[in-house]
């Protein structure tokens, strides 16, 4: 260690550090240290002089070490590493000390900041002659492209992406994609047909060139990073063959058994086998597992029987597909809360009760009653009460758009019955944009009436004499009573089961409801935690079919100025070492690896780093209890090093 020449510069960053510390003193102190060559000071270091200098006396003076005392790493250590590359020396033997926002920006008093700057210089100059060249490399980056969910989100990011040359793999958990939007008769605010709008998108999806869609499908596993993602997709057999299969429904009749159907929300039965709805894609039938009695062990064959174009396979095997894309997206969409577990309410104890997204099924020409408002006895109701908020108080507050769908009740059931009243009890009524206010006027004008209550969660749903008697707080705070035929509970939306499951997979940071975390709420809404991985729709949070779309349309974009094809992208050169002397084998590494880049070696119990999936986060250095697990640039030494010179005094 007798042989470095450390350079050491000190930025006066005009007043900032300049005016608090006497740096003319400090250069002095610095200047007879151990390794220090010359100590050089530049009003501003980060400037194009100042980088210049930086890489000018580095080779003029021979360094071997370079430390820039000035300010935050975060802001400027990768202006300082291109300045030393440039004068010949490894980028990595650099230290940086931060007397900007460690000294002069938060100790005042000249005295006790200059005596901080000069433990911090000090610290870096010891520690910087520890640092070892690092090498940097490059791989190829794939251009491809997953997209997780097919609901409208998720075919809005799939088609753009497979729109500019990439190739994108379409993966849903559903025997078809379509997502929420199916269930609907018409689109909030302005009313537009719901299969009208969907229709073309579900057919581009089909006919796309360069799109996979994998449906009946779920990701099972995920590693690497932004450019080369190492994905695993395991794909349930339909016992049906899609090529064969026209949709022509002659093994539906056929099916002796019946279940609820979850795309009516149980409203309606179904058969084993199916079609999810009129005109899905892909237009071909899927037999329920669960439900089949040939997969009971029975000996059933009537929908094979009934198949004219033989179809059938029962032998067709689930698939498991390993692919290798550049970036995610995840537009697994969302939930909503369930009122079962506010039993006031009713729900599932009371016929009558249904949830908004019941409703809509029921007000929808496709759906069970054919677009008409029924109760469950198939009677007219007279008198509609609408409940708001159902659930935001666990959710931790209102999800913004559930005001301007539950609108959309009386305008689609007075089509049919215009003597139909409809209430809404509402703590607050949102509205979010001109679309939704216009919306919820043009519900008034059509008779519905809003009723403030001062306490949502004070509501509560009896049987009555002729129907449901609904009790509920009105502003004043005064018990109120009133009789109608059917309940629509309003329900606040949470991530869905696919949302949960695919955040805790990736290993996204997640908000307090539970939703994936933008890495920036206003600079990068569409990019998650997880770089490379971007959200898209209401896999982000509650938000209206609109703003999903343009969310998606903001994540493919992100995916596709990241990902150019033929470019390089640089591994992290930061990446954790593994001292197989010290390794014992536990494999906690492995289990806390964000990354999965920790492998276990079975044959010789010991573990290793794939450094190409290695992001240096330094999970299993903290967690490694034998110390074999180091982090380069950052290893014990150093660090003790650093700290015991701050410490010196």
């Amino acid at each position: 260690m007798s042989d470095e020449r450390i350079g050491v510069f000190l930025c006066r960053c005009g007043d900032n550090i300049a005016g608090v510390l006497d740096l003319p003193d400090l250069e002095r102190q610095l200047a007879g240290l151990p390794g220090v060559a010359f100590v050089a000071t530049h009003e501003l270091l980060c400037a194009p002089d100042g980088q210049e200098l930086v890489s000018a006396r580095l080779r003029a003076e021979a360094a071997t070490h370079a430390v820039v005392v000035a300010c935050s790493p975060k802001e400027h250590e990768a202006t300082f590493r291109e300045a030393v590359a440039r004068a010949g020396l490894n980028r990595f033997l650099l230290q940086m000390a931060n007397v900007r926002e460690h000294c002069t920006w938060v100790t005042r008093e000249a005295g006790p900041a200059q005596d901080k700057a000069l433990a911090l210089a000090r610290a870096a100059i010891v520690r910087v002659r520890l640092h070892a060249p690092i090498d940097e490399r490059s791989i190829p980056c794939t251009p491809d492209v997953l997209v997780i969910g097919g609901g409208v989100a998720g075919i809005e990011a799939a088609l753009l992406a497979a729109g500019a040359d990439r190739h994108v793999t379409l993966v849903e958990a559903a025997p078809s994609i379509g997502g929420a939007v199916a269930e609907l008769e018409e689109v909030a605010p302005d009313g537009e047909c719901a299969p009208c709008l969907l229709a073309p998108r579900l057919a581009a999806v089909a006919e796309a060139p360069s799109l996979t869609l994998l449906t009946n499908a779920e990701v099972a596993r995920v590693a690497g990073f932004l450019g080369n993602f190492e994905v695993e997709v395991r794909e349930r057999a339909r016992w049906v063959n899609p090529d064969q299969c026209i949709g022509c429904d002659e093994c539906i009749a056929a099916c002796p058994v019946e279940v609820p159907n979850a795309f009516d929300h149980g409203l309606r039965p179904r058969k084993a086998i199916y079609l999810p709805f009129p005109g899905c894609v892909p237009n071909c039938a899927v037999i329920d597992r669960d439900a089949c009695l040939r997969a009971h062990g029975e000996d059933c064959t009537a929908c094979a029987a009934a198949c004219p174009l033989e179809a059938i396979d029962f032998a067709q095997a689930d698939r498991t597909h390993a692919l290798k894309v550049g970036a995610i997206v995840l537009a697994t969409g969302a939930g909503s809360f369930d009122p079962g577990t506010r039993p006031a309410l009713g729900y599932g104890r009371l016929p009558d009760v249904l949830t908004l997204a019941e409703v809509e099924r029921l007000l929808s020409t496709s759906g069970p009653t054919g677009g008409a408002l029924r109760t469950r006895d198939g009677r007219r109701p007279g008198r509609v009460v609408v409940v708001h908020c159902v659930g935001r108080t666990e959710l931790g507050g209102c999800s913004g758009v559930c005001c301007q769908a539950a609108s959309m009740i009386a305008l689609l059931a007075n089509r049919e019955e215009p003597a139909c009243e409809v209430l809404h009890l509402t703590p607050d009524l949102v509205t979010v944009g001109a679309g939704a206010t216009a919306l919820v006027a043009k519900a008034a004008a059509r008779g519905a009436r809003f009723v403030r209550v001062s306490d949502a969660d004070a509501t509560c749903v009896e049987a009555g004499a002729a129907g449901l008697r609904v009790g509920y707080r009105d502003a004043a705070g005064s018990r109120q009573e009133i009789a109608c035929d059917l309940v629509v509970l309003v329900t606040g939306l949470a991530p869905s089961a696919g949302t949960r499951r695919h955040a805790e997979l990736l290993g996204l940071d997640v908000d307090q409801g539970g939703f994936p975390r933008p890495d920036h709420l206003a600079l990068r809404p569409a990019q998650s935690s997880l770089d490379g991985v971007y959200l898209a729709g209401c896999a982000a949070g509650p938000r209206s079919i609109a703003a999903s779309v343009g969310l998606a349309q903001a994540a493919a974009g992100m995916a596709l100025g990241r990902l150019q094809p033929g470019r390089m992208l640089k591994l992290e050169p930061l990446t954790t070492t593994i001292d197989e002397e010290r390794c014992g084998g536990c494999l906690t590494c492995v289990s806390v690896c964000p990354y999965q880049a920790c492998v276990a070696d079975e044959k010789r119990a010991r573990v290793r780093v794939n450094e190409v999936l290695c992001r240096g986060c330094g999970t299993c250095v903290a967690a490694c209890p034998s110390g074999a697990a180091q982090a380069r640039h950052f290893t014990d030494e150093q660090l003790r090093a650093e700290i015991s010179e701050v410490l010196r005094g």
